[in-house]
């Protein structure tokens, strides 16, 4: 099975622990956030999503990503 990497940038990325981050990334493979942290230069194949990404724990414990309510793949 080939890991596919996505990169959704966005204005804020919020954590279940409830933390923010600003001006952030989320490194999705497979369906699962694998990665987040905040960027201060262009970011090479990164899609700018905008707005907010949620970060969560699925009921299979996976950190999966959300934006306006619909899962990231």
């Amino acid at each position: 099975m080939d890991e596919e990497e996505r990169i959704c940038g966005a204005h804020f990325v919020k954590l279940e622990d409830g933390r923010q981050l600003e001006q952030a990334v989320v490194v999705i493979m497979n369906g699962r956030v694998v990665n987040y942290y905040e960027f201060r230069d262009e970011i090479a194949m990164c899609e700018w999503m905008g707005g907010t990404i949620e970060v969560k724990r699925d009921e299979e414990d996976y950190l999966r990503a959300y934006w306006h309510g619909k899962i990231l793949e």
